[in-house]
């Protein structure tokens, strides 16, 4: 989160307790007092120790102002409104000037009461000065189209999908990859990539950034630019220039002109070179609030009222990607929050993604010595409340888990099955006892991620008749059609098919020509009563337990996806994609 927004408390105070409601006054003052301790922003420990949403928080900050609030896409910024402005007058204010409308400027400030500012501005460009309120992250983020080369990669992406591109750069060798690295790290940065792949092939180097879990090409350099390229990634990661034969893993720890960014970096030797691969953290996340994941009414519920369970197992299952640690920190944020500074909360990860006040966090050291197991044993005499492990990868660190949430502890982890359900077996593979599984597992949270389609050219299309065709000859396809028609999504007529709707996005620069724009969730809540406890006892098989757990009325994955396709938040071949 950025150093502090420009509000009062007292402002915050009469806007959340007295006008909104949403704290009452020892609420409000608990969070001032640890801000004050922390030495942090009091909107920080609103948001985190408060449970108020970010977002929500700046939306009713700028109506109290009666100035209105933008989230300032890149897609939102012109041009030509930001030659209006020296780019060093821009970033040592913090503001943007994104838009032109006959006289009048708009202005993305970070403080758009700032009169001496918007003085200034109007001074400089001759121009009326309409403010408007925005997060300096998405400042700072939109600052970087100040460079063209960068508009340039951007507005190829959107228009032919993949911009793939053979940039002009002359001078020295090492100059040129200088260049070329910033580069490609802005673009990353602009376009909010999970990932970076730098990939040498004998007739190029391809340069591609994961957006919304698709691969997409970014840039195309000749094959002499391979070893200047690579040298100077591992430069920058702390990595052994000599030493091309071995894989290596660094980190590289950005300041992009105000925006902070945390880059995990692997090399790999392949036949024409080292591919390196790099994990974008943005240095601003804050670990997501358990509204946004894409839960509906009914599974936020069930996940809301397990996750403040005093001890218990609450497992998060999925491939690599599908965003199972932003759900377990989505969780403990929660937990954090409800029960203020009365537990102690510990985790062991590898590596630390978020950071959290207040939260004991643990990082996975193998060449000392210390794994999963070796790190979960030392946190349990440290007189644990609540206990995140990001993994359960062997049967000594699931026992040892296991073992503490029996004794009045709440373990959260991650396990790697297909879907929730399997979870149980897989325990049990690993050698964990029935009885420990079954005395302790609480709830299991199967999930993918699908990419959201783009609310700006989103459109609504016919159902395919293929797909129409495949829905009925599925088994499960009656008890699909009555959890759709329980969440509203369909109709309760003869046909319940019958005028329901697909959609899809056309592409637009605002989601770079994809149709698509963020990620949501498809879950699958497996909550264990007690006659699938005496299943897990008995070690009944992993089918006869998911057969339960479905007569029961568990959703699935795909059942869930369905309904958020009909419902427009993504379309049917995402469903298809991660969960048929």
């Amino acid at each position: 989160m950025p150093a502090g927004l420009p509000v009062q408390e007292a402002e915050l105070e009469e806007l959340l307790v007295s006008r909104l409601g949403v704290l009452d006054e020892t609420e409000f003052a608990r969070a001032r007092d640890l801000a004050h301790r922390l030495r942090i922003p009091l909107e920080r420990t609103l948001v985190e120790r408060g449970r108020v949403p970010y977002k929500f928080l700046l939306e009713q900050i700028a109506e109290s102002w009666e100035i209105p609030f933008v989230e300032l896409r890149l897609s939102d910024v012109d041009p030509a409104a930001l030659r209006t402005l020296p780019a060093d007058y821009a970033r040592a204010q913090a503001v943007v000037p994104f838009a032109i409308d006959g006289r009048e400027l708009q202005i993305a400030m970070r403080d758009p009461r700032d009169r001496r500012v918007i003085d200034e501005i109007e001074r400089r460009t001759g121009l009326r000065v309409a403010p408007r309120f925005c997060q300096e992250t998405a400042i700072r983020r939109a600052l970087l189209l100040y460079s063209a080369e960068l508009r340039e990669m951007l507005a190829h992406a959107s228009t032919s999908g993949a911009a793939a591109l053979r940039p002009d750069i002359k001078g020295q060798e090492e100059q040129v990859a200088v260049a070329m690295v910033t580069r490609i790290f802005q673009y990353a940065a602009a376009a909010r990539a999970s990932d970076i792949h730098v990939e040498p092939f004998e007739l190029e180097l391809l340069v591609r950034c994961r957006i919304d879990g698709v691969l997409r090409e970014v840039l195309s350099l000749p094959p002499t630019a391979t070893a200047s390229v690579t040298a100077r990634m591992k430069v920058m990661a702390k990595l052994r220039l000599d030493e091309r034969r071995v894989p290596q893993d660094g980190r590289i720890q950005l300041d992009l002109d105000g925006l902070p960014l945390d880059l995990r970096v692997s090399t790999l030797p392949t036949l024409w070179g080292e591919k390196i691969v790099m994990r974008v953290l943005a240095g601003e996340s804050l670990p997501p609030d358990l509204e946004d994941l894409g839960l509906s009414a009914s599974d936020y519920e069930v996940f809301l009222r397990n996750v403040l369970r005093p001890w218990g197992m609450i497992l998060v299952t999925g491939p690599t990607g599908s965003g199972k640690t932003t759900t377990l920190f989505a969780a403990l944020s929660r937990v954090a929050a409800e029960r203020q500074s009365l537990v102690n909360i510990s985790t062991i990860e590898d590596p630390v993604e978020y950071t959290m006040p207040r939260v004991n966090q643990m990082p996975v050291n193998e060449g000392a010595g210390v794994g999963f197991a070796e790190g979960l044993r030392a946190l349990l005499r440290q007189d644990p409340d609540v206990i995140m492990v990001g993994e359960m990868r062997d049967r000594e660190t699931a026992e040892i888990g296991i073992r503490a949430a029996l004794v009045g502890r709440l373990l959260l982890s991650t396990l790697h099955t297909n879907d929730s359900t399997g979870s149980v077996p897989r325990l049990l593979d690993m050698g964990v006892e029935p009885y420990l599984v079954a005395s302790t597992l609480a709830l299991v949270v199967g999930q993918r991620l699908v990419r959201r389609i783009c609310v700006n050219c989103r459109e609504s299309v016919e159902l395919d008749a293929k797909f129409v065709r495949t829905l009925r000859g599925r088994k499960d396809y009656p008890a699909t059609v009555q959890v759709l028609q329980r969440l509203g999504v369909l109709g309760n007529g003869a046909e319940p098919l019958a005028g329901a709707r697909a959609f899809r996005g056309r592409g637009c620069a605002q989601c770079l020509g994809s149709g698509f724009r963020g990620r949501l969730g498809l879950f699958e809540l497996f909550e264990v009563d007690e006659p699938l406890r005496e299943m897990i006892m008995t070690r009944t098989s992993g089918a006869h337990i998911r057969a339960a757990a479905l007569a029961s009325g568990m959703k699935t994955m795909f059942q869930d996806g369905l309904a958020k396709a009909l419902l427009g938040e993504t379309t049917i071949e995402e469903v298809l994609r991660v969960a048929m």
